[in-house]
Protein backbone atom coordinates (compact mmCIF):
# COMPACT_ATOMS: atom_id res chain seq x y z
CA UNK A 1 0.00 0.00 0.00
CA UNK A 2 1.24 3.58 -0.98
CA UNK A 3 0.65 6.09 1.71
CA UNK A 4 0.03 9.64 1.21
CA UNK A 5 3.27 11.79 1.27
CA UNK A 6 1.69 13.46 4.69
CA UNK A 7 2.19 9.89 6.55
CA UNK A 8 5.48 8.16 4.97
CA UNK A 9 6.61 8.40 8.78
CA UNK A 10 3.59 6.98 9.89
CA UNK A 11 4.10 3.89 11.72
CA UNK A 12 2.64 0.97 9.60
CA UNK A 13 1.33 -0.76 13.13
CA UNK A 14 -0.94 2.20 13.07
CA UNK A 15 -3.19 1.14 10.07
CA UNK A 16 -3.46 -2.91 11.19
CA UNK A 17 -6.88 -4.44 11.04
CA UNK A 18 -9.75 -5.82 8.28
CA UNK A 19 -12.34 -3.21 7.92
CA UNK A 20 -15.10 -3.98 5.92
CA UNK A 21 -15.22 -3.30 2.10
CA UNK A 22 -16.27 0.17 0.81
CA UNK A 23 -18.86 -1.63 -1.34
CA UNK A 24 -20.46 -2.79 1.84
CA UNK A 25 -19.67 0.38 4.29
CA UNK A 26 -21.72 2.28 1.13
CA UNK A 27 -24.90 0.14 1.73
CA UNK A 28 -24.32 0.12 5.24
CA UNK A 29 -24.48 4.44 4.73
CA UNK A 30 -27.54 4.78 2.45
CA UNK A 31 -29.81 2.59 4.24
CA UNK A 32 -29.08 4.35 7.88
CA UNK A 33 -29.15 7.49 5.75
CA UNK A 34 -32.70 7.00 4.57
CA UNK A 35 -34.37 5.18 6.80
CA UNK A 36 -36.91 7.06 9.35
CA UNK A 37 -37.07 9.69 6.59
CA UNK A 38 -40.60 8.72 4.94
CA UNK A 39 -43.94 7.83 6.39
CA UNK A 40 -44.59 10.03 9.17
CA UNK A 41 -45.92 13.63 9.67
CA UNK A 42 -43.77 16.55 10.93
CA UNK A 43 -42.57 16.25 14.47
CA UNK A 44 -43.01 17.99 17.12
CA UNK A 45 -39.56 20.71 17.63
CA UNK A 46 -37.00 20.90 14.80
CA UNK A 47 -38.56 19.08 12.23
CA UNK A 48 -41.82 20.70 12.42
CA UNK A 49 -40.19 24.30 12.72
CA UNK A 50 -37.62 23.56 9.34
CA UNK A 51 -39.84 21.63 7.38
CA UNK A 52 -42.62 24.64 7.83
CA UNK A 53 -40.08 27.15 6.66
CA UNK A 54 -39.07 25.32 3.64
CA UNK A 55 -42.93 24.76 2.96
CA UNK A 56 -43.10 28.58 2.75
CA UNK A 57 -40.30 28.73 -0.08
CA UNK A 58 -42.03 26.83 -1.90
CA UNK A 59 -45.43 27.89 -1.50
CA UNK A 60 -44.79 31.84 -1.59
CA UNK A 61 -41.69 32.17 -4.03
CA UNK A 62 -39.35 34.57 -1.99
CA UNK A 63 -36.11 32.71 -2.06
CA UNK A 64 -34.26 35.36 -0.12
CA UNK A 65 -35.53 35.61 3.50
CA UNK A 66 -36.31 32.95 5.03
CA UNK A 67 -39.85 32.58 6.77
CA UNK A 68 -41.97 30.83 9.16
CA UNK A 69 -46.02 30.90 8.94
CA UNK A 70 -45.79 34.37 7.27
CA UNK A 71 -42.95 36.12 9.67
CA UNK A 72 -39.48 36.56 8.55
CA UNK A 73 -37.11 34.39 10.50
CA UNK A 74 -33.48 34.39 10.68
CA UNK A 75 -31.93 32.13 13.01
CA UNK A 76 -29.92 30.55 10.46
CA UNK A 77 -28.58 31.08 6.81
CA UNK A 78 -31.05 29.40 4.27
CA UNK A 79 -29.48 26.62 2.25
CA UNK A 80 -31.00 23.44 4.33
CA UNK A 81 -34.43 25.30 3.67
CA UNK A 82 -33.65 25.61 -0.23
CA UNK A 83 -32.84 21.90 -0.65
CA UNK A 84 -35.31 21.30 1.48
CA UNK A 85 -38.09 23.02 -0.61
CA UNK A 86 -36.59 21.73 -3.99
CA UNK A 87 -36.38 18.07 -2.90
CA UNK A 88 -40.06 18.92 -1.15
CA UNK A 89 -41.66 19.83 -4.65
CA UNK A 90 -39.91 17.15 -6.51
CA UNK A 91 -41.78 14.62 -4.17
CA UNK A 92 -44.70 16.32 -3.88
CA UNK A 93 -44.98 15.48 -8.07
CA UNK A 94 -43.92 11.90 -7.71
CA UNK A 95 -46.69 11.18 -4.85
CA UNK A 96 -44.77 11.74 -1.59
CA UNK A 97 -46.17 14.36 0.94
CA UNK A 98 -44.00 17.42 1.01
CA UNK A 99 -42.72 16.53 4.67
CA UNK A 100 -41.29 13.66 3.75
CA UNK A 101 -39.09 14.04 0.53
CA UNK A 102 -38.20 17.50 2.12
CA UNK A 103 -36.21 15.51 4.60
CA UNK A 104 -34.25 14.05 1.82
CA UNK A 105 -32.01 16.97 2.77
CA UNK A 106 -31.35 15.98 5.73
CA UNK A 107 -29.70 12.90 4.53
CA UNK A 108 -27.91 14.89 1.05
CA UNK A 109 -26.27 16.68 3.91
CA UNK A 110 -25.27 14.09 6.16
CA UNK A 111 -24.04 12.09 2.90
CA UNK A 112 -21.49 14.53 2.30
CA UNK A 113 -20.44 14.89 6.39
CA UNK A 114 -19.81 10.96 5.99
CA UNK A 115 -17.76 11.33 2.67
CA UNK A 116 -15.69 14.19 3.67
CA UNK A 117 -14.85 12.20 6.80
CA UNK A 118 -14.19 9.43 4.98
CA UNK A 119 -11.73 11.80 2.56
CA UNK A 120 -9.97 13.24 5.64
CA UNK A 121 -9.33 9.94 7.32
CA UNK A 122 -7.99 8.86 3.98
CA UNK A 123 -5.60 11.57 3.91
CA UNK A 124 -4.15 11.78 7.02
CA UNK A 125 -4.63 7.94 8.07
CA UNK A 126 -5.02 5.90 5.15
CA UNK A 127 -7.58 3.44 3.21
CA UNK A 128 -8.37 1.26 6.47
CA UNK A 129 -9.15 4.60 8.33
CA UNK A 130 -11.67 5.92 5.22
CA UNK A 131 -13.89 2.33 5.69
CA UNK A 132 -14.06 2.89 9.59
CA UNK A 133 -14.83 7.07 9.96
CA UNK A 134 -18.85 6.39 7.88
CA UNK A 135 -19.50 3.55 10.43
CA UNK A 136 -17.97 5.54 13.50
CA UNK A 137 -20.38 8.77 12.04
CA UNK A 138 -23.00 6.30 12.54
CA UNK A 139 -22.69 4.83 15.24
CA UNK A 140 -22.68 7.52 17.44
CA UNK A 141 -25.47 7.66 19.87
CA UNK A 142 -26.30 11.38 19.90
CA UNK A 143 -26.37 11.42 16.34
CA UNK A 144 -29.10 9.52 15.06
CA UNK A 145 -32.50 11.73 15.57
CA UNK A 146 -30.87 14.93 14.50
CA UNK A 147 -29.70 13.41 11.22
CA UNK A 148 -33.41 11.88 10.19
CA UNK A 149 -35.18 15.22 11.15
CA UNK A 150 -35.43 18.18 8.73
CA UNK A 151 -32.53 19.61 10.51
CA UNK A 152 -30.12 22.55 8.99
CA UNK A 153 -27.49 21.48 11.87
CA UNK A 154 -26.79 18.46 9.25
CA UNK A 155 -24.91 21.45 7.18
CA UNK A 156 -22.63 22.19 9.63
CA UNK A 157 -21.54 18.45 9.88
CA UNK A 158 -21.23 18.74 5.84
CA UNK A 159 -19.18 21.72 6.02
CA UNK A 160 -16.76 20.31 9.21
CA UNK A 161 -16.32 16.90 7.06
CA UNK A 162 -15.15 18.60 3.31
CA UNK A 163 -13.48 21.07 5.13
CA UNK A 164 -11.28 18.66 7.15
CA UNK A 165 -10.36 16.58 3.89
CA UNK A 166 -9.85 20.00 2.40
CA UNK A 167 -7.54 21.11 4.82
CA UNK A 168 -5.74 17.90 4.66
CA UNK A 169 -5.57 17.34 1.07
CA UNK A 170 -4.51 20.88 0.36
CA UNK A 171 -1.00 19.71 0.87
CA UNK A 172 -0.59 17.29 -1.45
CA UNK A 173 -2.88 18.31 -3.99
CA UNK A 174 -3.31 22.44 -3.90
CA UNK A 175 -6.01 22.41 -6.83
CA UNK A 176 -8.38 20.15 -5.70
CA UNK A 177 -7.76 20.91 -1.44
CA UNK A 178 -8.33 24.66 -2.33
CA UNK A 179 -11.89 23.19 -4.53
CA UNK A 180 -12.84 21.28 -1.77
CA UNK A 181 -12.40 24.21 0.76
CA UNK A 182 -14.33 26.37 -1.44
CA UNK A 183 -17.18 24.08 -1.21
CA UNK A 184 -16.88 23.45 2.84
CA UNK A 185 -17.15 27.33 3.11
CA UNK A 186 -20.08 28.05 1.08
CA UNK A 187 -22.22 24.95 2.81
CA UNK A 188 -20.95 26.73 6.06
CA UNK A 189 -21.68 30.31 5.33
CA UNK A 190 -24.51 29.28 3.06
CA UNK A 191 -26.02 26.44 5.51
CA UNK A 192 -25.07 27.65 9.13
CA UNK A 193 -23.70 30.92 9.71
CA UNK A 194 -20.27 32.94 8.96
CA UNK A 195 -19.02 31.87 12.39
CA UNK A 196 -18.39 28.78 11.00
CA UNK A 197 -16.70 29.67 8.08
CA UNK A 198 -14.58 31.77 10.28
CA UNK A 199 -13.90 28.98 12.23
CA UNK A 200 -12.85 26.75 8.91
CA UNK A 201 -10.92 30.29 7.84
CA UNK A 202 -8.54 30.05 11.57
CA UNK A 203 -7.93 26.43 10.75
CA UNK A 204 -6.57 26.83 7.00
CA UNK A 205 -4.48 29.43 8.28
CA UNK A 206 -3.07 27.41 10.21
CA UNK A 207 -2.10 24.48 8.23
CA UNK A 208 1.03 26.80 7.08
CA UNK A 209 2.47 26.77 10.22
CA UNK A 210 3.12 22.81 9.96
CA UNK A 211 6.81 22.06 9.24
CA UNK A 212 5.47 19.41 7.50
CA UNK A 213 2.93 21.14 5.28
CA UNK A 214 5.99 23.30 4.39
CA UNK A 215 8.20 20.58 3.42
CA UNK A 216 6.17 18.50 0.86
CA UNK A 217 6.94 19.40 -2.70
CA UNK A 218 4.40 21.69 -4.35
CA UNK A 219 5.29 24.55 -1.71
CA UNK A 220 4.46 27.53 -4.46
CA UNK A 221 0.78 25.77 -5.56
CA UNK A 222 0.25 25.39 -2.15
CA UNK A 223 0.86 29.18 -1.34
CA UNK A 224 -1.69 30.00 -4.27
CA UNK A 225 -4.78 27.45 -4.12
CA UNK A 226 -5.01 27.95 -0.41
CA UNK A 227 -4.99 31.69 0.02
CA UNK A 228 -7.30 31.99 -3.20
CA UNK A 229 -9.35 29.43 -2.18
CA UNK A 230 -10.37 31.03 1.21
CA UNK A 231 -10.66 33.95 -0.46
CA UNK A 232 -13.72 32.61 -3.14
CA UNK A 233 -15.03 30.79 -0.34
CA UNK A 234 -15.32 33.54 2.18
CA UNK A 235 -17.10 35.35 -0.69
CA UNK A 236 -19.36 33.04 -1.43
CA UNK A 237 -19.87 32.33 2.47
CA UNK A 238 -20.91 36.10 2.96
CA UNK A 239 -23.32 36.14 -0.25
CA UNK A 240 -26.71 35.99 1.02
CA UNK A 241 -25.78 38.35 3.83
CA UNK A 242 -24.53 41.15 1.02
CA UNK A 243 -27.62 40.66 -0.52
CA UNK A 244 -30.03 41.45 1.95
CA UNK A 245 -31.23 44.90 3.12
CA UNK A 246 -29.47 46.73 5.15
CA UNK A 247 -31.65 46.00 8.49
CA UNK A 248 -31.71 42.03 8.27
CA UNK A 249 -28.07 41.73 7.45
CA UNK A 250 -27.31 43.97 10.71
CA UNK A 251 -29.50 41.01 12.24
CA UNK A 252 -27.89 38.37 10.88
CA UNK A 253 -24.27 39.85 11.44
CA UNK A 254 -24.75 40.16 14.52
CA UNK A 255 -26.13 36.70 15.34
CA UNK A 256 -22.78 35.40 13.82
CA UNK A 257 -20.38 37.79 15.72
CA UNK A 258 -22.27 36.96 19.37
CA UNK A 259 -22.13 33.43 18.51
CA UNK A 260 -18.30 33.34 17.06
CA UNK A 261 -16.43 35.46 19.94
CA UNK A 262 -17.63 33.28 23.12
CA UNK A 263 -18.52 34.49 26.72
CA UNK A 264 -15.27 33.42 28.33
CA UNK A 265 -16.59 33.26 32.10
CA UNK A 266 -19.65 30.73 30.30
CA UNK A 267 -16.72 28.83 28.98
CA UNK A 268 -15.40 27.97 31.91
CA UNK A 269 -18.69 27.16 33.63
CA UNK A 270 -19.80 25.24 30.90
CA UNK A 271 -16.71 22.97 30.08
CA UNK A 272 -17.55 20.26 32.33
CA UNK A 273 -21.65 20.26 31.50
CA UNK A 274 -20.19 19.63 27.82
CA UNK A 275 -17.83 17.01 28.69
CA UNK A 276 -20.62 15.27 30.38
CA UNK A 277 -22.82 15.56 27.37
CA UNK A 278 -20.34 13.99 24.82
CA UNK A 279 -19.37 10.91 27.38
CA UNK A 280 -22.99 10.11 25.42
CA UNK A 281 -23.97 11.82 22.59
CA UNK A 282 -20.31 11.28 21.28
CA UNK A 283 -19.76 7.43 21.73
CA UNK A 284 -17.72 5.80 20.55
CA UNK A 285 -16.37 8.29 18.95
CA UNK A 286 -14.89 10.32 21.76
CA UNK A 287 -12.92 7.50 23.77
CA UNK A 288 -11.60 6.60 20.09
CA UNK A 289 -10.59 9.86 19.45
CA UNK A 290 -8.86 10.32 22.80
CA UNK A 291 -6.94 7.12 22.34
CA UNK A 292 -5.85 8.17 18.80
CA UNK A 293 -4.27 11.42 20.39
CA UNK A 294 -2.50 9.31 23.23
CA UNK A 295 -1.00 7.30 20.59
CA UNK A 296 -0.01 9.90 18.00
CA UNK A 297 0.92 12.78 20.65
CA UNK A 298 4.64 12.91 19.88
CA UNK A 299 3.42 13.63 16.30
CA UNK A 300 1.59 16.95 17.40
CA UNK A 301 3.26 18.87 14.38
CA UNK A 302 1.86 16.69 12.13
CA UNK A 303 -1.60 17.35 10.57
CA UNK A 304 -2.74 14.02 11.75
CA UNK A 305 -2.88 15.08 14.94
CA UNK A 306 -2.86 18.85 14.83
CA UNK A 307 -5.82 19.44 12.31
CA UNK A 308 -8.53 17.65 14.40
CA UNK A 309 -7.59 18.08 17.29
CA UNK A 310 -7.34 22.64 16.33
CA UNK A 311 -11.43 22.07 14.91
CA UNK A 312 -12.29 20.52 18.34
CA UNK A 313 -10.27 22.86 20.56
CA UNK A 314 -12.16 25.23 18.63
CA UNK A 315 -15.47 23.80 17.77
CA UNK A 316 -15.28 23.54 21.77
CA UNK A 317 -14.63 26.79 22.92
CA UNK A 318 -17.46 28.03 20.74
CA UNK A 319 -19.98 25.87 22.10
CA UNK A 320 -18.89 26.42 25.56
CA UNK A 321 -19.56 29.78 25.43
CA UNK A 322 -22.33 29.93 23.31
CA UNK A 323 -25.12 29.22 25.16
CA UNK A 324 -27.53 26.72 27.00
CA UNK A 325 -26.34 23.30 27.18
CA UNK A 326 -28.00 21.51 24.59
CA UNK A 327 -27.60 17.78 22.64
CA UNK A 328 -27.56 19.40 19.72
CA UNK A 329 -25.55 22.32 20.14
CA UNK A 330 -22.94 19.49 20.14
CA UNK A 331 -23.07 18.18 16.84
CA UNK A 332 -19.99 20.02 15.32
CA UNK A 333 -18.13 18.56 17.82
CA UNK A 334 -18.33 15.26 16.50
CA UNK A 335 -16.73 16.18 13.12
CA UNK A 336 -13.53 16.14 14.12
CA UNK A 337 -14.12 13.12 16.80
CA UNK A 338 -15.21 10.98 13.80
CA UNK A 339 -11.70 11.54 11.74
CA UNK A 340 -9.72 11.04 14.85
CA UNK A 341 -11.81 7.90 16.00
CA UNK A 342 -10.63 6.16 12.66
CA UNK A 343 -7.15 6.74 13.61
CA UNK A 344 -8.07 5.12 17.09
CA UNK A 345 -10.10 1.89 16.24
CA UNK A 346 -7.08 -0.29 14.66
CA UNK A 347 -4.75 0.36 17.43
CA UNK A 348 -6.61 -0.49 20.44
CA UNK A 349 -5.23 -3.22 22.66
CA UNK A 350 -7.38 -6.50 21.85
CA UNK A 351 -9.07 -7.07 24.93
CA UNK A 352 -10.01 -3.10 24.72
CA UNK A 353 -11.43 -4.16 21.04
CA UNK A 354 -13.04 -7.19 22.32
CA UNK A 355 -14.91 -5.45 25.42
CA UNK A 356 -16.14 -2.84 22.71
CA UNK A 357 -17.29 -5.06 20.13
CA UNK A 358 -18.91 -6.89 23.20
CA UNK A 359 -20.72 -4.17 24.55
CA UNK A 360 -22.21 -3.11 21.26
CA UNK A 361 -23.63 -6.59 20.40
CA UNK A 362 -25.13 -7.52 24.16
CA UNK A 363 -26.17 -3.76 23.96
CA UNK A 364 -28.11 -3.42 20.16
CA UNK A 365 -29.39 -6.73 20.46
CA UNK A 366 -30.95 -6.65 24.10
CA UNK A 367 -32.56 -3.19 22.30
CA UNK A 368 -33.91 -5.10 19.23
CA UNK A 369 -35.39 -7.71 21.42
CA UNK A 370 -37.47 -5.23 23.49
CA UNK A 371 -38.08 -3.56 19.95
CA UNK A 372 -39.93 -6.63 19.04
CA UNK A 373 -41.43 -7.16 22.29
CA UNK A 374 -43.12 -3.42 22.63
CA UNK A 375 -44.62 -4.47 18.81
CA UNK A 376 -46.37 -7.40 19.97
CA UNK A 377 -47.52 -5.70 22.89
CA UNK A 378 -48.79 -3.16 21.65
CA UNK A 379 -50.08 -5.34 18.25
CA UNK A 380 -51.94 -8.28 20.57
CA UNK A 381 -51.65 -6.48 24.41
CA UNK A 382 -49.03 -9.34 25.30
CA UNK A 383 -47.00 -8.57 27.72
CA UNK A 384 -50.13 -6.86 29.63
CA UNK A 385 -47.43 -4.73 31.53
CA UNK A 386 -45.84 -3.35 28.26
CA UNK A 387 -49.52 -2.90 26.44
CA UNK A 388 -50.13 -0.99 29.49
CA UNK A 389 -47.35 1.46 29.13
CA UNK A 390 -47.59 2.02 25.58
CA UNK A 391 -51.38 2.62 26.05
CA UNK A 392 -50.94 5.19 28.77
CA UNK A 393 -47.99 7.38 26.96
CA UNK A 394 -50.27 7.47 23.97
CA UNK A 395 -53.68 7.17 25.18
CA UNK A 396 -56.21 6.34 22.34
CA UNK A 397 -53.60 4.85 19.66
CA UNK A 398 -54.51 1.20 18.53
CA UNK A 399 -51.82 -0.33 16.42
CA UNK A 400 -52.74 -1.91 13.26
CA UNK A 401 -50.20 -5.02 11.36
CA UNK A 402 -48.52 -3.27 8.17
CA UNK A 403 -46.72 -6.53 6.63
CA UNK A 404 -44.68 -3.62 4.73
CA UNK A 405 -42.81 -2.86 7.95
CA UNK A 406 -43.30 -5.96 9.15
CA UNK A 407 -41.23 -7.90 6.40
CA UNK A 408 -38.54 -5.40 6.22
CA UNK A 409 -37.62 -5.19 10.31
CA UNK A 410 -37.33 -9.33 10.29
CA UNK A 411 -34.78 -9.09 7.24
CA UNK A 412 -33.30 -6.29 8.99
CA UNK A 413 -33.21 -8.26 11.96
CA UNK A 414 -32.07 -11.56 10.38
CA UNK A 415 -29.22 -9.30 8.44
CA UNK A 416 -28.19 -8.34 11.98
CA UNK A 417 -27.95 -11.81 13.25
CA UNK A 418 -26.36 -13.19 10.33
CA UNK A 419 -23.60 -9.97 10.49
CA UNK A 420 -22.84 -11.00 13.94
CA UNK A 421 -22.02 -14.75 12.74
CA UNK A 422 -20.03 -14.66 9.61
CA UNK A 423 -17.83 -10.67 10.52
CA UNK A 424 -14.36 -12.14 11.68
CA UNK A 425 -13.03 -10.71 14.59
CA UNK A 426 -10.87 -7.91 14.19
CA UNK A 427 -9.27 -5.08 15.94
CA UNK A 428 -11.85 -3.02 13.89
CA UNK A 429 -14.91 -4.72 14.30
CA UNK A 430 -16.22 -2.64 16.88
CA UNK A 431 -17.04 -0.50 14.05
CA UNK A 432 -18.87 -2.59 12.38
CA UNK A 433 -20.98 -3.93 15.39
CA UNK A 434 -21.63 -0.23 16.68
CA UNK A 435 -22.87 1.45 13.20
CA UNK A 436 -25.26 -1.47 12.08
CA UNK A 437 -26.10 -1.78 15.79
CA UNK A 438 -27.30 1.70 15.85
CA UNK A 439 -28.77 0.83 12.62
CA UNK A 440 -31.14 -1.83 13.64
CA UNK A 441 -32.22 0.07 16.57
CA UNK A 442 -33.06 2.69 14.32
CA UNK A 443 -34.67 0.83 11.85
CA UNK A 444 -36.86 -1.06 13.76
CA UNK A 445 -38.06 1.81 15.87
CA UNK A 446 -38.64 3.24 12.26
CA UNK A 447 -40.76 0.22 11.18
CA UNK A 448 -42.44 -1.37 13.85
CA UNK A 449 -42.82 1.60 16.27
CA UNK A 450 -43.44 4.52 13.53
CA UNK A 451 -47.39 4.81 14.00
CA UNK A 452 -47.52 4.46 17.65
CA UNK A 453 -44.53 7.97 17.57
CA UNK A 454 -46.11 9.49 14.60
CA UNK A 455 -49.27 9.21 16.81
CA UNK A 456 -47.73 11.30 19.51
CA UNK A 457 -45.51 13.81 17.55
CA UNK A 458 -47.47 15.16 15.29
CA UNK A 459 -49.71 17.56 15.26
CA UNK A 460 -52.34 17.30 12.22
CA UNK A 461 -55.21 16.46 14.48
CA UNK A 462 -54.75 19.48 16.50
CA UNK A 463 -54.08 21.51 13.59
CA UNK A 464 -57.94 20.01 12.39
CA UNK A 465 -59.63 21.19 15.16
CA UNK A 466 -58.06 24.45 15.44
CA UNK A 467 -59.27 25.19 11.82
CA UNK A 468 -62.55 23.59 12.02
CA UNK A 469 -63.03 26.02 15.30
CA UNK A 470 -62.28 29.06 13.33
CA UNK A 471 -64.43 31.51 12.01
CA UNK A 472 -66.17 30.93 8.93
CA UNK A 473 -65.55 34.27 7.33
CA UNK A 474 -61.45 34.39 8.34
CA UNK A 475 -59.68 37.40 9.66
CA UNK A 476 -56.73 37.55 11.12
CA UNK A 477 -55.09 35.50 14.14
CA UNK A 478 -52.74 36.27 16.91
CA UNK A 479 -50.77 34.39 18.71
CA UNK A 480 -49.71 34.05 22.39
CA UNK A 481 -47.19 32.09 23.76
CA UNK A 482 -46.67 29.17 20.80
CA UNK A 483 -43.31 28.42 20.26
CA UNK A 484 -41.98 28.51 16.76
CA UNK A 485 -42.37 24.63 16.47
CA UNK A 486 -45.90 25.47 16.33
CA UNK A 487 -46.69 28.06 14.06
CA UNK A 488 -44.86 26.01 12.09
CA UNK A 489 -46.87 22.56 12.47
CA UNK A 490 -50.13 24.67 12.26
CA UNK A 491 -49.21 26.63 9.00
CA UNK A 492 -47.71 23.09 7.57
CA UNK A 493 -51.25 21.44 8.72
CA UNK A 494 -54.13 24.00 8.14
CA UNK A 495 -52.10 26.88 6.26
CA UNK A 496 -52.15 29.37 9.77
CA UNK A 497 -50.61 32.70 9.57
CA UNK A 498 -51.29 33.63 13.50
CA UNK A 499 -49.38 37.31 13.83
CA UNK A 500 -48.33 38.27 17.51
CA UNK A 501 -50.61 39.51 20.28
CA UNK A 502 -48.12 41.97 21.27
CA UNK A 503 -47.87 43.64 17.47
CA UNK A 504 -49.83 46.68 16.09
CA UNK A 505 -51.79 43.78 13.74
CA UNK A 506 -52.21 41.39 16.58
CA UNK A 507 -53.92 43.95 18.61
CA UNK A 508 -57.18 44.38 15.59
CA UNK A 509 -57.63 40.53 15.67
CA UNK A 510 -60.81 39.24 17.02
CA UNK A 511 -59.61 35.79 16.97
CA UNK A 512 -56.73 34.73 19.45
CA UNK A 513 -55.03 31.14 19.36
CA UNK A 514 -53.34 30.91 22.88
CA UNK A 515 -50.59 28.23 24.06
CA UNK A 516 -49.40 26.88 27.88
CA UNK A 517 -46.94 24.64 28.64
CA UNK A 518 -45.82 23.09 32.05
CA UNK A 519 -46.39 25.89 34.89
CA UNK A 520 -47.98 27.79 32.56
CA UNK A 521 -50.96 29.62 32.72
CA UNK A 522 -53.68 31.10 30.77
CA UNK A 523 -53.63 34.76 29.37
CA UNK A 524 -55.16 37.10 30.84
CA UNK A 525 -58.09 38.73 29.03
CA UNK A 526 -61.02 41.07 29.67
CA UNK A 527 -64.52 40.29 29.30
CA UNK A 528 -65.21 40.72 26.04
CA UNK A 529 -63.29 37.20 24.99
CA UNK A 530 -64.53 33.96 25.11
CA UNK A 531 -63.00 30.64 24.93
CA UNK A 532 -64.64 28.80 21.69
CA UNK A 533 -62.20 25.73 22.09
CA UNK A 534 -59.41 23.67 24.06
CA UNK A 535 -57.45 20.84 23.12
CA UNK A 536 -53.87 19.06 23.39
CA UNK A 537 -52.38 16.36 21.40
CA UNK A 538 -53.71 13.02 23.66
CA UNK A 539 -50.15 12.26 25.01
CA UNK A 540 -49.01 15.16 26.22
CA UNK A 541 -50.90 16.31 29.62
CA UNK A 542 -48.73 19.77 30.58
CA UNK A 543 -49.70 21.16 26.72
CA UNK A 544 -52.45 22.99 26.60
CA UNK A 545 -53.79 25.32 23.16
CA UNK A 546 -56.85 27.25 23.57
CA UNK A 547 -59.01 29.13 20.74
CA UNK A 548 -60.44 32.61 21.41
CA UNK A 549 -63.28 35.18 20.09
CA UNK A 550 -63.79 38.62 20.66
CA UNK A 551 -67.46 39.45 20.96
Amino acid sequence: MTLPPLLRQTPRNFLIGDPPQTAFVMAVVLVYLFTGLFGRDPWKGDDALHIGIALAFAREGDWLLPRLAGQVWLDSPPLFHWMAAVTGQIGSWLGLSFADSARVASAFFAALWVWGSAGAARELYGPPAARIAPLLALANLGVVVHLHDAQPATTMLAALGIGMWALALVARKPWHGGAALVLALAIAGLGTGLWLAAILLIAAAAMPLLPVWRSVAGTPSRMVALPLAMAIGALIAASWVLLLDPAHAARVWQHDIDRLIPDGPRIVADAAEWIKVLAWFAWPALPLAGWALWKRRHQWRSPVFSLPLLLFVLLFVQVSGDGIVRNQRALPLLAPLVVLGSAGLPTLRRGAANALDWFGVMTFSLLGFVIWLGWVAMLTGWPERFARTFSKLEPGFVMALSWGPFILATIVSLAWLWMLWRSPRTPTRGALTWGCGVLLIWFLLSSLWLPWIDYGRSYRDVAGQIARALPANGGCIAFSGLQDSHRAAFYYFAGLKPVNAMSKAGRQCDTLLAYHGRGGQRPVLDASWSIVWEGRRPGDRHERFMLYRRS
